[in-house]
């Protein structure tokens, strides 16, 4: 998942977007960085254990040094020890983060897509930007957002697929392999055209395009209790629901 995350970073820099992208590792844990306006969330570290807690506040150091806001983590069951140590670093807990995987070498066979839809492969220029402004529209997405999701999405090696109903765009999905394992991401769907299965199509077509790719397992995550979580278990994704973490200042009130 960070080497996605550190692809879409090198994207929004190399783009020219606004602040500060940074993707970094510091004994164990993963960072990411930005400075730029309206995408604070982003602003993450990943892979803490016990034993790396005490690398934390040397990433902390560099948040505070280029001005970041505030950042969140995401662990598994915190020990007493490790929970302790976070709230003294100044962090609250906050709403768990589902992270769903699914094993792609026994995958033989997938359900076909709902009848009203077609999925295709954007390969040309003209089809990519169909895309883009499909995924865009999906997101609701600020023009902040709209432009990261952009030069994420335009990078060499991501697959991007649309789902049609009739002659319309109506859903919009990626995904790309990071050590054969697939990362699915850049899921959204127009809001008329929602609750039409259009992610389910898009779902399972990606995981057959995945698996003749080459890769072995493929990684998600989703919002909790979300009908993106519900319809990735129905499909056969294990759900793994990480702690969040948040940081938290005197001025958050």
């Amino acid at each position: 998942m960070h080497d996605r995350s550190r692809v879409a970073f090198a994207a929004a820099a190399r783009v020219g977007l606004p602040g500060r992208f940074c993707a970094f590792e510091h004994k164990g844990l993963l960072a990411l960085l930005t400075t730029a306006p309206g995408l604070g969330f982003l602003n993450s570290v990943s892979g803490l254990t016990e034993e790396s807690l005490g690398a934390l506040p040397g990433v902390l150091a560099v948040f505070a040094t280029a001005n970041a806001p505030a950042l969140s983590l995401a662990t598994g069951e915190p020990t007493i020890a490790m929970g302790r140590g976070l709230r003294r670093l100044g962090f609250v807990p906050a709403q768990r983060r589902p992270v769903g995987t699914i094993d792609l070498l026994p995958l033989h066979a997938i359900p076909a897509e709902a009848r009203d839809l077609r999925v295709t492969e954007a390969r040309t220029e003209d089809e990519e930007r169909l895309f883009l402004d499909t995924l865009a529209a999906g997101y609701s997405a600020s023009a902040e957002l709209g432009r990261f999701l952009r030069s994420e999405h335009s990078v060499p090696g991501m697959r991007r697929f649309l789902a049609w109903q009739g002659d319309r765009p109506v859903a919009a999905a990626a995904f790309s392999v990071h050590r054969n394992v697939a990362v699915l991401g850049g899921a959204a769907t127009v809001p008329a055209a929602r609750r039409s299965g259009a992610q389910t199509a898009l779902l399972r077509h990606r995981l057959s395009q995945a698996a003749a790719a080459g890769a072995e397992s493929a990684a998600v995550t989703a919002a909790p209790e979300s009908a993106s979580a519900r319809n990735l278990a129905r499909v056969g994704f294990k759900m793994f629901r990480r702690h969040g973490w948040q940081q938290h200042h005197e001025s958050d009130g």
